[in-house]
């Protein structure tokens, strides 16, 4: 994209000007009536020229024109309008907004039904703002909002006249200019996050549906008891229903269907459903075929009062604002993800909606972001190689949680790209395959017969929720019929019979990660559903060895979900997966067994959790893709919000069957906007502004995937290798803090006391007062710098004797402490109730996990787990504990104050948090974990750390030095505050150039280190200070 500099600017300022000046030489001096609306458009394809669009390239512009002959017959036979805006303004094939040009006749300032046809477009697309001119005047519509043809035309708009485009040259061209827009710079005009919610038009259909949905449900099941058995003939049924209506009225917006077709059958003698349902059974049948609308004879059987239907046909036609000819495949299929995290559940004689229980703790489905199905495309799909059609279609690609079905609809048009240019290139091609174009104006279109060829051959799917396979089916065959060209549709064969014939063929409904297995109880078959991947996809893996492509966004689940909620799937799953493990996601498994279904030159493509690249319970993955030499490329992210209303920590992985010879890597520092619009604007194989992939070398075994900091993870392997780590100090001991039955019960704050009597306030905000021995004083995460002087944050309810795990039964409670036995006593089911794990009997209020309670008076180096730097602050002669694993400490046998307060330094210094943050789990916001598995292999100059030793001593005074300053400080007005920073700079300073002493870390290792540095300066965190 090229940057608009003031030569650019100026330059297309004086085109605009010459332009004004013709047209006022020519055209205005006319008479409105003999001015037609062509000439206006004459105009305005030269003012577009003017903002850096080629209107003659479908790839930027597309014209609507007006229709003669067959095309304008068919048209009118099936009573459509075809009105869409004259420009629709694109980004490859991405709607950006559009311009409707008008004749001179019409004062769009004040026409209210112009500005409603176009805040519709606007809204439905999903585009902040759009146009209407008829080069007089320029309107600037803000489409955000939900239109309303009542609204009226000058409302939330810019008008500007001819007369003040030259002073209002900087509006125009800030919204109008080409790269401006495809670099999403009305996004920015026109902030989308104030608005979002009811206002966007996936989340407006998506209530809509939702609301039928149930309502359709609800008239199913009491209508067709005997039909209706259970959960699931419901919840698909039910699908079925509403895919069929909303494919018809997209068929009807597209002009391939008549006009209010489904407002006739509302309308017809027999009303809608019998009349939908005949049509169902013949017309569309014929039409389409079985992919959408097979023959089912208990769908023909099936009872459901008119009414229901009628409510909902009526939205989805005018007033209301959906055009449904520019809302894109994708954006329809986005609303069914989030839609398929909820299903419909028989309760008695009443219907709930509830989530699914795999995604009750993420609260429900999100899709996968556009362009982000796009990347993950680009960077799979390698068909630079494919030289004729022949070869494409050899193509096969599967994605094995499907869901909607936006992967899958991302790779076909990648393949329908590429046979378009390959049928375009190649004269044999042409002639083997003419039954597969339409060339019409010098356009280019795949017929029916060719995109059909593409879904039949190339494209495999698989789900285990059965409505997810519907959806995908359905998103298909919109695919089948995409496009904004009706004077092409006879000759792409729209209007042909069976159209949709055998493109739902590879689309299964299966569970990927469970093969048919004669151990798997029978009863079980139906909600574990086990599918036979090399039965069901046989010529596949009989004539291609495997799936070319494996592509999509597997499922974050944790694994131990199953434990509880299936026991027998989570034993299959354990028994049957290497890279099973209780913490880690159903993803990990995924890439095990979809590695074993590529062909020896496969590749496969998602969209991961990072979690388990450093952790632990990611060591089985790590080993099965670095000991394979899986890993071919990495994308990493550091935006978490790239997933609407979830933070995520994602990143784009490519491996291939094959052993690669290094791993491509490539950190994006960029924000979520920024990657949108970085990737929208990429090329065809996925290259994107900035990116420039790393040649790594291959890891080994379990190694932790630290490729964000590679040099400065060879630096800290080598320091590890000639100093040791940091668990490896003499007598060193890393621990985390108490683990309490409920926090909101077990932990009181603002505690006071008095005759031995402790009051405070628990979770609740509710007053409690019980006896002091029983607490124990508690430290949270919570405005944590170094050196700290700690005081409790809160205090735990502690039922055992003094500082061990003897416990302190809850009869003994009522005699020995009367007050603590009635405050559990009242807040007994409320612990129970929410809590999945207690123990039984006389001991279910004490801890299911007891640890550390012995240190609790234990010298300790505390360190929180969650900051954007190592923090650390030694803590003498007080009874602490830690709060479970949200605060961490060291304590060393035998150290002496000196040394510890040493050690303290050595944690808080430049080089050590820079080690620390190399190969720890980045979080949202700049944060990072520093838990124990992140904290031990640190790298550490044990040997030099010694009691009394000089330097230990050095850093012990330094320590006091800083300590005084920050209390100082802390206690300063600002004037004396700053003063008061140079001092403390200096000492901060002189610290770390003590730490990399004792490294002893060479001049450009040094450097490096210091490029990164902390995150927050040491100075600054005291003034978040009181």
């Amino acid at each position: 994209m090229t940057m608009i500099t003031e030569q650019i600017k100026n330059s297309a300022k004086e085109r605009l000007a010459d332009l004004i000046q013709r047209y006022n030489a020519t055209t205005r001096l006319a008479d409105h009536s003999d001015v037609s609306e062509e000439t206006i458009r004459t105009w305005l394809n030269e003012f577009l020229l003017i903002f850096g669009w080629d209107v003659q390239n479908t790839t930027q512009v597309l014209q609507e024109h007006v229709l003669r002959g067959i095309q304008y017959q068919r048209l009118r036979e099936i009573h459509s309008p075809h009105r869409k805006p004259d420009y629709t303004l694109l980004n490859g094939t991405n709607i950006k907004t559009f311009l409707d040009a008008k004749s001179l006749d019409v004062d769009i300032f004040t026409d209210n039904e112009a500005a409603y046809q176009i805040r519709s477009y606007g809204w439905s697309a999903q585009s902040p703002c759009a146009f209407v001119s008829n080069f007089e005047q320029l309107v600037i519509y803000d489409t955000r909002f939900v239109p309303n043809p009542e609204q009226p035309a000058d409302a939330s708009v810019v008008q500007i006249h001819i007369d003040e485009y030259l002073d209002k040259f900087d509006i125009i061209i800030d919204h109008l200019w080409h790269d401006k827009i495809c670099t999403n710079r009305l996004e920015e005009l026109y902030s989308t996050t104030a608005v979002e919610g009811r206002n966007r038009v996936d989340a407006r259909f998506m209530g809509i549906l939702s609301a039928f949905r149930k309502e359709l449900a609800t008239n199913l099941y009491c209508n067709n008891v005997e039909h209706i058995s259970n959960d699931d003939i419901l919840n698909y049924y039910t699908q079925v229903i509403l895919d069929r209506i909303v494919f018809i009225r997209v068929c009807e917006s597209k002009g391939i269907e008549e006009q209010e077709k489904l407002k006739s059958f509302s309308q017809s003698e027999n009303g809608f459903w019998a009349s939908f349902k005949q049509s169902c059974y013949m017309e569309f049948y014929n039409h389409y075929d079985g992919a959408m609308f097979s023959l089912d004879a208990v769908f023909n059987q099936l009872v459901i009062d008119d009414e229901v239907l009628n409510n909902f046909i009526d939205k989805l036609y005018y007033p209301f604002p959906y055009r449904f000819d520019v809302i894109p495949v994708k954006v329809i299929a986005n609303i069914y993800e989030e839609f398929l995290g909820k299903q419909l559940v028989i309760n008695g004689t009443t219907l709930d909606e509830v989530t699914k229980e795999e995604y009750i703790k993420t609260n429900g489905a999100v899709a996968t972001p556009e362009h982000i199905v796009e990347m993950i495309c680009k960077q799979t799909l390698d068909l630079n190689y494919v030289s004729g059609v022949d070869d494409l279609l050899k193509i096969k690609v599967l994605d094995p949680c499907c869901g909607s079905g936006v992967f899958v609809v991302s790779c076909y048009e990648h393949l329908a790209a590429k046979m378009i240019q390959l049928l375009q290139n190649n004269a044999a091609d042409r002639e083997e395959f003419s039954n597969y174009f339409y060339l019409r104006d010098d356009q280019w279109y795949l017929t029916v017969e060719g995109r059909r060829a593409i879904v039949k051959n190339c494209i495999f799917a698989i789900d285990c929720d059965e409505a997810a396979i519907e959806v995908t089916k359905m998103s298909l065959a919109l695919k089948i019929v995409d496009g904004n060209a009706p004077l092409a549709w006879e000759g792409i064969g729209v209007f042909g019979d069976k159209i949709l014939r055998e493109i739902a063929d590879n689309i299964k409904l299966g569970n990927t990660l469970v093969n048919v297995d004669s151990s798997l109880p029978a009863h079980l078959i139906p909600e574990i559903k086990p599918m036979d991947i090399h039965t069901a996809f046989s010529d596949v893996f009989r004539i291609y060895g495997g799936f070319t492509y494996v592509i999509g966004n597997p499922p974050y689940v944790e694994t131990k979900h199953y434990k509880a909620a299936s026991p027998c799937m989570h034993a299959y799953l354990t028994e049957k997966y290497t890279t099973f493990e209780g913490k880690a996601d159903l993803a990990v498994l995924f890439i095990e067994r979809c590695l074993g279904l590529l062909a020896d030159n496969g590749k496969l493509g998602f969209i991961i959790q990072r979690r388990w690249f450093k952790t632990d319970y990611g060591k089985p993955t790590r080993s099965l893709i670095n000991n394979g030499k899986h890993l071919q490329k990495l994308v990493d992210f550091k935006a978490t919000d790239i997933f609407k209303g979830r933070v995520v920590y994602p990143s784009i992985m490519i491996l291939t069957k094959q052993p690669c010879e290094n791993t491509k890597y490539y950190f994006m520092p960029c924000e979520a906007a920024i990657i949108k619009s970085r990737f929208e604007n990429s090329s065809f194989d996925g290259t994107f502004e900035g990116c420039s992939f790393a040649d790594l070398p291959l890891l080994e075994g379990n190694q932790p995937w630290n490729f964000e900091s590679y040099s400065i993870v060879q630096i800290a392997q080598n320091l590890s290798r000639k100093w040791g780590t940091f668990s490896a100090y003499p007598k060193f001991n890393i621990k985390d803090g108490i683990q309490v039955l409920w926090k909101k019960v077990y932990h009181l704050k603002g505690v006071s006391f008095n005759n031995g009597i402790a009051t405070g306030l628990n979770g609740f905000n509710e007053e409690v007062s019980v006896e002091a021995d029983t607490l124990r004083a508690v430290i949270y995460n919570k405005v944590f710098y170094p050196f700290k002087k700690v005081e409790p944050d809160a205090y735990a309810i502690f039922p055992y004797e003094g500082e061990s795990t003897t416990t302190i039964s809850f009869c003994d409670l009522e005699n020995r402490y009367p007050l603590l036995y009635n405050y559990l006593k009242q807040n007994e089911d409320r612990v129970k109730k929410h809590n999945k794990e207690y123990r039984e009997g006389d001991l279910w209020h004490t801890y299911t996990r007891e640890h550390n309670h012995s240190l609790y008076s234990v010298d300790k180096i505390i360190i929180p787990m969650t900051a954007k730097d190592t923090i650390a602050t030694f803590i003498k002669d007080k009874g602490l504990y830690m709060d479970n694993s949200n605060v961490w400490f060291v304590y060393v046998d035998g150290a002496t104050d000196s040394l510890m307060k040493a050690i303290t330094c050595v944690v808080n210094s430049t080089i050590f948090s820079v080690l620390s943050k190399s190969g720890a789990n980045p979080q949202a916001g700049g944060y990072y974990k520093f838990n124990k598995q992140f904290l031990a292999p640190i790298p550490f100059p044990s040997s030099k750390l010694k009691n009394n030793s000089p330097v230990v001593t050095k850093l012990s005074s330094l320590y006091d030095d800083i300590v005084e300053l920050q209390q100082q400080y802390t206690r300063s007005s600002r004037a004396v505050r700053e003063m008061l920073s140079h001092t403390l700079k200096a000492k901060w300073n002189e610290l770390d150039e003590i730490c990399y002493g004792l490294y002893e870390v060479s001049e450009t290792e040094r450097e490096q280190i210091a490029d990164i540095g902390r995150t927050t300066d040491r100075i600054e965190l005291l003034d978040g200070v009181n």
